[in-house]
Parts: structure tokens; C-alpha cells; sequence
């Protein structure tokens, strides 16, 4: 379980790209246990905010704090704290679903094996555990990029459209998958616009407008 008092928080955000706005002036919070829905149509810088909230990016004005310090100043505890599922999945392809878990667990949490097999069976890639990723559909490669949230101790989660390419089955496994995050003290920070359903756990909706 995560710890209960954590905080992520945009404070006064601008992003501008080229010599255009695409936000300012933006407050964004999410505490231990929630989920924030980042929606608006194309354009209106969800994915933008997502990467400033990560520190991938750099905003032109704001701060971004984890835990009331400014993530620049605690930069290396901010990265373990933190995974990252973009609109490019990372997966390798030449490698099978398991190389591409075992990869991302040992680069972070270090978990048992076993782990990683289990998993994929969460999210229903067993069966094709072993393949190489290049002749899996655009569903598995995006389940085999989600799976490996969960070899990673990560308190806070930051996802591009995770439904991306995934029938409705696998996006109830998401879904459920984001919803036991939560349960279990974690964050997400998830910019989609398509509806989100979590059962029992509250979704937070922050809309962008395009500029």
C-alpha cells in the first residue's frame, strides 16, 4: 500500500509551444487513493500537462510539487515515485511480452519472476507471454505496455490514452487495474477523452479547452 499523504500538485501552469498559449494560469491537484481524468479535444494540451506533471517537460511558468517540494529539487526520489505510459508504448519488439516485463522490472522494482508472469495474466497476455511483440496485435502491445505498471512500485501513474487500440474487454482490465491502484493508496493521472467507469473509486475531471 502507498503511503496515504501523498500529493502531486500543478501550481499556476503555463505550457506554450511555439509562440502559441495552450494553457495558463492552471491549478491541478490529486492526492493518495484518486484519480484525475485529463479531457478536451485535440490540441488543448492534455498530453502536454501530463509530461509537465512527470517532469518530462518543462512548463514556461508554475510549479510542479510532490509532497511540497518542487520536483526539481528531488528529482531522483520524484522518478521512483512515478511510471509513465505514453501515446509510444516502449515495447520493444523484437522482444516477447515477458523479455519486455522482466526489462521494466529490473530496471525498477526489482520484483521475484513469478511476478512478472502473474502480471500478464492480469491482463490476459499469458497465452502469449513468450511471442515476440512485433506479432502481437495493437491491443496486446498496448496491454504489454500497461502490464508493466504492475511490476512497478510506483505511487503515482501517468498515462497517455491507455484505451488505445483495446477492445472493451481489455479496457474493463485497465479500468479495474487503475480502480486497485487507487485502492491500494496509489494515483493516476490518466488523459483520455473517452468516459472512464471505476468501480468504487471517484473520478476527478479536469477539461482543457483548446486554445
Amino acid at each position: 500500500m502507498h503511503n496515504d499523504s501523498n500529493q502531486l500538485n500543478g501550481i499556476d501552469l503555463t505550457c506554450i509551444r511555439g509562440e502559441e498559449t495552450i494553457f495558463s494560469g492552471l491549478d491541478v491537484s490529486a492526492g493518495a487513493a484518486e484519480v484525475v481524468q485529463l479531457q478536451g479535444t485535440n490540441g488543448s494540451g492534455k498530453t502536454s500537462l501530463l509530461r509537465i506533471l512527470c517532469g518530462i517537460s518543462q512548463p514556461a511558468a508554475g510549479t510542479v510539487c510532490w509532497n511540497g517540494l518542487e520536483i526539481g529539487s528531488n528529482a531522483e526520489e520524484f522518478r521512483r515515485e512515478i511510471s509513465y505510459i505514453g501515446h509510444r508504448r516502449g515495447v520493444c519488439e523484437d522482444l516477447s511480452p515477458l523479455e519486455n516485463v522482466h526489462f521494466a522490472n529490473a530496471l525498477g522494482a526489482s520484483r521475484p519472476a513469478s511476478e512478472c508472469r502473474q502480471a500478464l495474466a492480469r491482463l490476459e497476455l499469458a497465452h502469449v507471454a513468450e511471442i515476440p511483440a512485433r506479432l502481437l496485435s495493437a491491443g496486446q502491445n498496448q496491454r504489454t505496455a500497461l502490464a508493466r505498471l504492475l511490476v512497478s512500485d510506483a505511487a503515482c501513474w501517468f498515462l497517455a490514452e491507455p484505451f488505445t487500440a483495446l477492445d472493451s474487454a481489455g479496457r474493463e482490465i485497465i479500468e479495474a487495474v487503475i480502480a486497485e491502484h487507487a485502492a491500494a493508496g496509489g494515483i493516476s493521472i490518466v488523459a483520455t477523452h473517452q468516459p472512464m467507469t471505476l468501480t468504487g473509486t471517484e473520478v476527478k475531471t479536469l477539461i482543457l479547452d483548446a486554445p
